[in-house]
Order: C-alpha cells, then sequence, then structure tokens
C-alpha cells in the first residue's frame, strides 16, 4: 500500500492558500496578549533597554532556532505536536506529550487574561482605584499624589509609593 492509497482513506489535511497566509497564521500565534502584556514588564523590571540587548540575543540564537525547527518538523511530518514525534522516533513520543501536559497546565495565559478583565471592571467605577491611597492593598508607604501635592509644600518621599504603582504591581 503506497502513501497515496493511505492518505485517500483518511480526511486529507488542509494546506495554506499561499505563503502570505502562512505567514499571517505564524504572527497570530507568535505575538498574542500574552506577550504584548508581558514584554513591556518585563523591560520594565530587568533593566529597560538593557535588557533588550540580552533579550535580542537569545532570540536570535535560541528562540529562531527552535522555532524553525518546529515548523520544519511540522511541515516534514505533516502532523500534529502530539504524534509528530512518534513519526520521527517512537521512542521519542512522550516528547509530545509532554508538550501536550505543559500546555494544559500553563495557566498564565489565562490569569493574563483574569487581569485584563479585572482591570476593564475597575475602570468603569467612578473613583479609580489606583487613583487614591485608601484600599486594602496599600502600603504605610503610598503617597497620593494627586491630593498630597496641594497640601504639602515640601515632604520626604524618598520611602514612598504612588497609589497607582501599588495597585498595578
Amino acid at each position: 500500500m503506497n502513501m497515496k492509497t493511505k492518505k485517500s482513506h483518511g480526511k486529507a489535511r488542509g494546506k495554506w492558500a499561499n505563503k502570505t497566509e502562512y505567514l499571517l497564521v505564524v504572527a497570530g500565534n507568535v505575538v498574542g496578549l500574552g506577550n504584548v502584556w508581558r514584554f513591556p514588564y518585563l523591560c520594565y523590571k530587568n533593566g529597560g533597554g538593557a535588557f533588550l540587548v540580552p533579550y535580542t540575543m537569545l532570540a536570535v540564537l535560541c528562540g529562531l532556532p527552535l522555532f524553525l525547527m518546529e515548523t520544519a518538523i511540522g511541515q516534514y511530518t505533516q502532523e500534529g505536536a502530539v504524534t509528530c514525534w512518534r513519526k520521527l522516533c517512537p521512542l521519542a513520543q512522550g516528547i509530545g506529550y509532554g508538550q501536550l501536559v505543559i500546555i494544559l497546565c500553563g495557566f498564565s495565559y489565562i490569569v493574563i487574561q483574569a487581569w485584563a478583565l479585572l482591570y476593564l471592571i475597575f475602570s468603569f467605577s467612578a473613583q479609580l482605584p489606583w487613583a487614591h491611597c485608601g484600599n486594602s492593598w496599600n502600603t504605610d508607604n503610598c503617597v497620593d499624589l494627586q491630593h498630597s501635592q496641594s497640601n504639602v509644600t515640601v515632604g520626604n518621599f524618598t520611602n514612598t509609593t504612588s497609589a497607582a504603582t501599588e495597585f498595578w504591581e
């Protein structure tokens, strides 16, 4: 039984209409809410512009080759992430199942979506919770910068944080 006979019995896999369609699908998978949300935060927490140098280096040296390998394996085997490893090396089929478990257990994306929904709900209130210091999450170092500037002429603001910073962090 040759490959054509086997393929005719099963459901045929879809194919990309052109290269542009493929690139748009890949870009949609790579750039998501998690990346758009997390990248500026990582830059801020890890040194701003100085973080971009090692990030770019690792993205080019590690991320791009791994992405190309994953794409090449998918095109070569014409299988999904779980079953492609069985086709390459039956002993390595556990890699696909391991990837599936990691994806199912990775709740960080769901948490990011929940934060976005929480911030959206908070933004509909008359008084924004990140605009003042009277909330349960605020510390003793919280300073309401909008109201304190009009009341205090000179103050010691060395160990203080704004209400917005305490809300977001």
